[in-house]
């Protein structure tokens, strides 16, 4: 039984030492062992679920799990489904503005094998994705949408912060979601998962705190 720190989010977060620490060695040996036809070593590993998510449910295919996030792996293994809601928790900034723009669904959502429900939801809580793009990319979304994204938001993102982003509304609803994309466009990793590895981060203040206290949201 494998027991990972963390959820599947991880196949999304583009840094093989975190994925060691997190997962195990031994959950890490199985995936270089199912997928050693297309990766050789973790880091190819890393490499090709990140630009192949949909591939994420076939690796664990079949793996049992235990631990505090035996349902999230428990889901991709046996029905290839991700939870679409976000897992970051981000430090209140006061703030009402409206973005406009309807991206209620984390990135971990690719990890989601694709079928008529997925794409309901995908269209129907991240419509504005579709102006971006025309299908969810099944290959090399990280590139796809830093491509598609507008410069202007990732440059609120930038300049005020992903906690001024989270905060921000669309209707009745905060956009911690879209703070989640515009994270993983810069950097290539999961927030909540930076932060549960204690990582600092610069908040929309512009004040240094330790991201684990702030960011995490656990299952």
């Amino acid at each position: 039984m494998l027991k990972p720190k963390t959820d599947p989010c991880i196949f999304l977060h583009g840094e093989p030492e975190d994925w060691r620490l997190l997962l195990g060695e031994d959950f890490v040996n199985e995936l270089i062992r199912r997928l050693k036809h297309v990766a050789g070593d973790l880091d190819q590993v890393v490499r090709y679920i990140l630009d192949n998510p949909g591939v994420a449910g076939v690796a664990v295919r079949g793996l049992v799990f235990g631990g505090p996030f035996r349902e999230e792996w428990r889901l991709l293994a046996e029905g290839g489904y991700v939870d679409p809601g976000a897992r970051a928790r981000w430090p209140y900034v006061p703030n009402e503005e409206q973005l406009g723009l309807r991206i209620q669904i984390s990135p971990c959502f690719l990890l989601a094998s694709l079928s008529r429900e997925v794409n309901y939801v995908w269209r129907n809580r991240a419509s504005s994705l579709f102006k971006w793009v025309s299908a969810v990319p099944r290959s090399k979304p990280l590139e796809v949408f830093r491509e598609a994204f507008p410069a202007w938001l990732r440059e609120v993102a930038q300049s005020r912060g992903y906690a001024w982003v989270a905060w921000t509304r669309w209707r009745d609803r905060r956009n911690r979601a879209l703070a989640e994309w515009l994270y993983w466009l810069d950097t290539g990793r999961m927030p909540h998962i930076d932060a549960a590895l204690g990582r600092m981060y610069e908040t929309a203040l512009r004040t240094k705190k330790p991201a684990a206290e702030v960011l995490y949201v656990p299952s």
